[in-house]
């Protein structure tokens, strides 16, 4: 660049300042207003957008098995809370959904019954809860796919929702949904309404329980729930093996799933001469039919009761002095008194150390691991012990 040239942009420079020096206060501070505004303009440009878009476990048609895919985060109400799911909890519906075609009501569509994680966000009507909480979920509104838990964001209605106690694990937290729901429903259909009298205390005390498939995760939440009741006798039909552990639980007699008919019920005659009083059964529709048998051959005058948690016994059964009764898992999102009553009684116990969760899982890891665990869930089943996924 000549000497001349340099000269004349030195100069240009000078008249510029000089100008801007020249300039009443208020129009200096609208130009460094103007860009400052402009440089904000140019920096919210290249500002990331807020994300809205996660990962699922889907079902997109009956003819094709779960499988991993980007949707939406679900929108949040004013009563409800977004929780991000840390770890879930499979259950044999969960698969027994898509295979038998039941509970699947549009496509996509988006299982999972339970999960524990932290608060992500709360609806604005919302109290007691606040980000970065630590909770777990129970979802029994099978219709809204929102609160499914195959998936990183699960809604939860505040009421509904479980602070997780500080001596349970988010892992721990992950497999108790589900069964603390089931169990308590069995328990309502026992007891009616739940009553703490004296008198009722002793009623409770006088009877003889049995409980088919106690090794299960419900079947061990009901056996700790009726010790918690004081009932009498509890007797637990398993697999010999989970003997010690079901007797922690609060089982008083165990008894082998694999005995005979005339053995089994030879066993139940040595624990109480008068035979049992209530049966309840989470297996299925074969050993629902046991039950009433063994409530049948009972010498008990007073009206019986079986709660069958998976299946109604036979038609052809006998049922003419037992009182059977359906466990309403609905109860718990459709009523919600009862629903928000059942969190703060169980929250209590869990945190009084009164319910034990389970301990003993079958741990897979990532999305893909929900679909591999549903697989092995299927194929190999579960005994006493708990599939669970962290995500």
């Amino acid at each position: 660049m000549s000497s001349l040239s340099v000269q004349t942009s030195i100069g240009n420079i000078k008249r510029k300042l000089d100008a801007f020096q020249s300039e009443e206060p208020t129009e200096k501070r609208q130009k460094i207003q103007l860009r400052a505004k402009s440089l904000h303009s140019d920096t919210s440009k290249t500002k990331k957008p807020v994300n809205t878009q996660q990962k699922a476990v889907v079902i997109t048609s009956f003819e094709e098995y779960f499988g991993v895919k980007n949707i939406d985060i679900p929108e949040l109400k004013d009563h409800e809370v977004l929780v991000e799911n840390k770890f879930v909890g499979l259950n044999p519906i969960d698969w027994k959904g898509l295979k038998y075609k039941f509970g699947v009501y549009s496509f996509p569509w988006i299982q999972g019954r339970e999960s524990a994680g932290v608060v992500s966000k709360v609806g604005s009507k919302v109290k007691g809860f606040k980000e970065g909480e630590e909770v777990f979920i129970a979802s029994t509104a099978y219709r809204d796919i929102r609160t499914s838990t195959f998936q990183r964001y699960t809604v939860v209605d505040s009421e509904l929702l479980w602070k997780l106690p500080t001596n349970i694990t988010l892992e721990q937290g992950s497999a108790l949904g589900v069964g603390l729901v089931t169990a308590s429903s069995v328990l309502e259909e026992i007891n009616g309404i739940v009553k703490d009298s004296e008198e009722d205390s002793k009623a409770r005390s006088k009877k003889t329980v049995l409980v088919w498939g106690a090794s299960s995760g419900v079947g061990s939440y009901v056996l700790q729930l009726l010790r918690v009741y004081g009932y009498g006798k509890i007797i637990a039909v398993a697999s010999e093996k989970h003997r010690s552990h079901l007797l922690k639980l609060g089982a008083t007699h165990c008894i082998d799933r694999f005995l005979s008919d005339e053995d089994l019920s030879k066993e139940v005659s040595k624990i109480s001469d008068t035979g049992i009083d209530i049966g309840v059964d989470v297996v299925g529709k074969e050993t629902s039919d046991k039950v009433i048998d063994l409530l049948n051959s009972s010498e008990s005058k007073e009206s019986k009761v079986f709660v069958g948690v998976v299946s109604k016994p036979s038609k052809d059964k006998d049922l003419d002095n037992i009182l059977v009764r359906d466990v309403l898992i609905k109860r718990f999102h459709e009523n919600k008194t009862y629903g928000s009553k059942l969190v703060e009684h169980t929250t209590d116990l869990l945190t009084k150390g009164k319910l034990y969760p389970q301990t003993n899982f079958k741990r897979y890891k990532g999305f893909e691991g929900i679909i591999n665990g549903l697989r092995d869930l299927e194929k190999f089943g579960a005994s006493n012990e708990k599939y669970v996924v962290e995500l």
